[in-house]
Order: C-alpha cells, then sequence, then structure tokens
C-alpha cells in the first residue's frame, strides 16, 4: 500500500511539473492583484501625519522599495523605473527608503533630478518602521549583516489612484529588458477595463 501512495505521488509530479512549466505567462513579469492598502501612518512635509493611502490615492503609482546606497539590484531597477516613468507621465514613482538614517531627501532629490515628472519619496521614521510597511506592501526585507547592507527583493508593486495594489513585478530589471511596452500596456489595459465595468 505504502508504494502505491509513493507511486502516484510521484506520477502525479511527473504530469503537474511540464503544465507548470509550459503554462503561459506574462513576458513582463506582472502578477496581476487586486488588494486594499492597509491603514499606515506616515510623516509629510510639515511634520504632518497622514494614512499612506491618502499619499498615493489620486495617480497611478509604480512603488519601489530600495535604498540609495544599495550595492546590487537597486541602482539598475532605479535607472530603469526613470526611464519608464518619463516616457509615460500619467505614472509617478513612488521611491520607499528602507534605509531612512542615510536616504535623506537631498539625496533623493539628487538622484532623480534628471526627471521632468512626479516622484514622491517616503522616507519613515526608522529602519524598523521601514521594513513594517514593506511587509504590509508584501516585500520582506531585513538587515543582512552587520555593515548595513539590507536584503530585499527587486519588486515594483502597481498601486493604482484608489490606492489599492494592482499588480506586482518580480524581478523588475530582468523583465524591463524583455517587454516595457508590454507592462505599460498591461497597466493601460487594466485601467480601461476599470472604467468599462462601471
Amino acid at each position: 500500500m505504502q508504494t502505491d501512495i509513493w507511486k502516484l505521488a510521484i506520477g502525479g509530479l511527473t504530469v503537474l511539473f511540464p503544465l507548470f512549466y509550459f503554462l503561459p505567462s506574462s513576458s513582463s513579469g506582472m502578477m496581476e492583484a487586486d488588494r486594499s492598502l492597509p491603514e499606515f501612518q506616515i510623516m509629510e512635509e510639515g511634520n504632518r501625519s497622514t494614512d499612506i493611502r491618502n499619499t498615493l490615492i489620486g495617480k497611478e503609482n509604480l512603488v519601489y522599495f530600495g535604498y540609495l546606497n544599495c550595492k546590487t539590484i537597486c541602482h539598475g531597477s532605479l535607472h530603469k523605473l526613470k526611464n519608464l516613468i518619463s516616457k509615460q507621465k500619467d505614472l509617478r514613482l513612488v521611491f520607499v527608503s528602507l534605509d531612512p538614517e542615510n536616504d535623506t531627501e537631498e539625496r533623493f532629490e539628487k538622484y532623480f533630478s534628471d526627471l521632468k515628472v512626479e516622484t514622491k519619496f517616503i522616507r519613515l521614521e526608522s529602519r524598523g518602521r521601514a521594513f513594517e510597511l514593506a511587509r504590509l506592501f508584501g516585500i520582506m526585507a531585513f538587515s543582512s549583516n552587520e555593515s548595513g547592507d539590507i536584503d530585499h527583493p527587486d519588486s515594483v508593486l502597481w498601486v493604482n489612484s484608489q490606492a489599492r495594489i494592482k499588480g506586482l513585478i518580480f524581478e523588475f530589471d530582468k523583465h524591463w529588458d524583455q517587454s516595457p511596452e508590454e507592462l505599460l500596456k498591461f497597466i493601460s489595459d487594466k485601467k480601461e477595463q476599470k472604467f468599462l465595468n462601471i
């Protein structure tokens, strides 16, 4: 009896693996979602406290959690996000710093000074609060060693103008090179679909 169960399990996996491997997937790397953002208080200019949803509402946003001293993925992805945003005026880049002790407003403005479109910099009181906000968005970030490096995924979230998470792009740096047009078309199609369903 035990042998039959193992044979059945191995046979099932043998059949299922090729199905998952060959299922069509979007080359943009976008995974569709529809999730509301939880309440989370952040400080804005003038030391006003506001909810993160109020900050993101009213614009289509591409949200990236990273830090400006990153030695691995952030700079490549941010460069490509800047190119994307500069071509798509109705999208806003929202950069959430995972290293608020070192990422200042001045550094952010200098880094994005070549952009002529709206960007948003979110800098929380501490690294712990930044990690907490990342987790609420579904992004796992944590300090990896004594040198201050931060482990985080190279993911971009599409948050729509109603402050709902509508998509997640895994391995953004990799997928950008494959098909930025498909990513923009995906966002555009989903926005149009929303208006048709009203």
